[in-house]
């Protein structure tokens, strides 16, 4: 008798998690911008800390701290995720900083954010971006160096691209990728 039982009660237990999960992701979310600021002032905050290591070099005592970040206009962007037209904001992290330069990225890229409905979704690499497969679309993170593996496994250091892939799941509002890779994108610790 309870195993006739169960599969209703799951059923019941999945559209409850379901139903909670989307209230949660509309009640109290930060908007795509103020997370989009929230991550700017972030990284504002690691270049005016990373000036404290140039103190006793380029300023005297009683000298303001000048701390300016800048970001190519191009490395903020929206892109398409699904078949309805639901956009995502990208930023992709290549920030320059005064006396640091371009060092929180390297080789292999930069942090990226993909901010959907205020909540910051983060993978490494080059630019992400959306391309339509079919009647949906993907986002494809370019990556090179250590992140690819090639068919002659010959060394990792190569400089062309090789991509990941990840596609937006409208019902439980996230990303999904590949299960035998590491996630293409992982929650980001940036929420306002």
């Amino acid at each position: 008798m309870t195993h006739h039982l169960t599969k209703p009660i799951r059923a019941i237990h999945f559209m409850v998690l379901a139903f909670l999960m989307t209230l949660s992701s509309t009640v109290g979310a930060a908007s795509n911008e103020e997370t989009l600021q929230y991550i700017i002032a972030d990284y504002q905050e690691q270049c005016e800390k990373a000036q404290e290591d140039f103190r006793d070099i380029d300023y005297k005592e009683g000298d303001p701290v000048v701390a300016e970040l800048e970001l190519s206009e191009d490395n903020i962007y929206e892109i398409t995720i699904d078949k309805d037209g639901k956009t995502a904001t990208v930023l992709h992290a290549a920030f320059t900083c005064t006396n640091v330069g371009r060092s929180l990225c390297g080789s292999g890229g930069c942090d990226s954010y993909v901010i959907v409905d205020g909540v910051s979704y983060t993978a490494w690499g080059w630019k992400p971006v959306s391309v339509q497969v079919g009647d949906s679309y993907v986002v494809l993170v370019p990556r090179s160096g250590g992140a690819c593996h090639n068919s002659l496994e010959i060394g990792t250091s190569n400089a062309d691209p090789c991509y990941t892939v990840a596609a937006w799941d409208s019902f439980l509002q996230t990303f999904n990728s590949a299960s035998s890779s590491h996630y293409v994108f992982t929650i980001s610790e940036f929420e306002p």
